[in-house]
């Protein structure tokens, strides 16, 4: 009994906490949003901002100060290639938009800059960039200073074209098209054909003439099981004439065992097995041909 009212008490302390939760979520989420901007700002007042070196006193131009300093001290773990943190120092839209932890440039304040602190050494031996190869000057740190400090102007013809690869259609979700209308709607048996006879009319072209159920019964052994059919399952098929019996045919091709020889064996065992499957069957297929004259 004790612990079934221990049980029955915490069920009870669970529900009014998830009460309490519900009725003060915004105030909750504006006290954690607090937090997290006092811990920012409070890692950034730990920075010793005079350590900083001055920025050049003169006008930066992107392409012959700043690009050369990127290319020699960035590229190789920020380019193309490698692209640590999610940041490209060779395109303007990812370094302008920041790493995976967030911006790393701040348009007219290079002192509230992380891409300066960084470089500059302000958070430790550590962080400090480049962790590759030398170090930056005093005069370069200058440089990339009065270039954040002027606006952080970067020319598109200086900048490489990314694509973003989440744009993909394999990213994106289905989306069902539109079914286009047709001229010749007798033609049509299915959605499918639509879009087939909607290209063809934009083409200025006709169907081809239906293939003979000979024909169509070939087509479908030798595209499902990679042989040719027997004289008997064609006059089987040519002797049904049921509504579905393109349907029973292609259902009895997927249950035969040469359905699986033909599309389960492994990639690099599957054409020589496909190519001695199809041999011995063609010499069978002849044999018979041969034997009934």
């Amino acid at each position: 009994m004790r612990a079934e009212t221990v049980k029955t008490n915490l069920v009870k302390m669970l529900s009014a906490l998830r009460r309490l939760i519900r009725r003060n979520a915004r105030l909750l989420a504006r006290l954690l949003l607090a937090g997290l901007f006092a811990c920012r700002d409070a890692s950034a007042a730990e920075l010793d901002i005079s350590k900083l070196p001055p920025a050049a006193s003169r006008k930066v131009d992107f392409v012959k100060d700043i690009q050369p300093i990127l290319s020699k001290s960035c590229y190789e773990c920020h380019g193309e290639k490698k692209q640590e943190a999610m940041l490209r120092w060779d395109a303007k839209e990812i370094a302008l938009k920041g790493s995976e932890h967030g911006p790393v440039i701040v348009p007219g304040k290079s002192a509230q800059s992380v891409m300066i602190h960084l470089v500059a050494g302000l958070k430790g031996e550590d962080n400090l960039m480049p962790q590759k190869g030398e170090r930056l000057s005093p005069e370069q740190i200058g440089l990339l200073r009065a270039w954040i400090d002027q606006g952080a102007d970067w020319p598109e013809s200086a900048s490489v074209k990314v694509e973003d690869k989440r744009q993909h259609w394999g990213f994106k979700a289905p989306v069902r098209p539109r079914v286009p209308k047709v001229k010749n709607a007798k033609w049509v048996r299915n959605p499918i054909d639509n879009f087939v006879l909607a290209r063809l009319d934009k083409e200025g072209l006709k169907p081809s003439p239906e293939a003979d159920r000979a024909t169509l019964c070939r087509r479908l052994s030798l595209d499902l099981i990679g042989l040719p059919p027997t004289i008997e399952e064609v006059d089987a098929f040519l002797a049904d004439n049921s509504a579905n019996a393109h349907e029973k045919q292609v259902e009895r091709l997927l249950t035969s065992p040469h359905y699986g020889e033909r599309w389960g064996g492994s990639g690099s065992m599957r054409p020589a097995m496909q190519t001695q499957t199809a041999s011995r069957r063609t010499s069978r297929a002849l044999s018979g041909f041969t034997a009934t004259g």
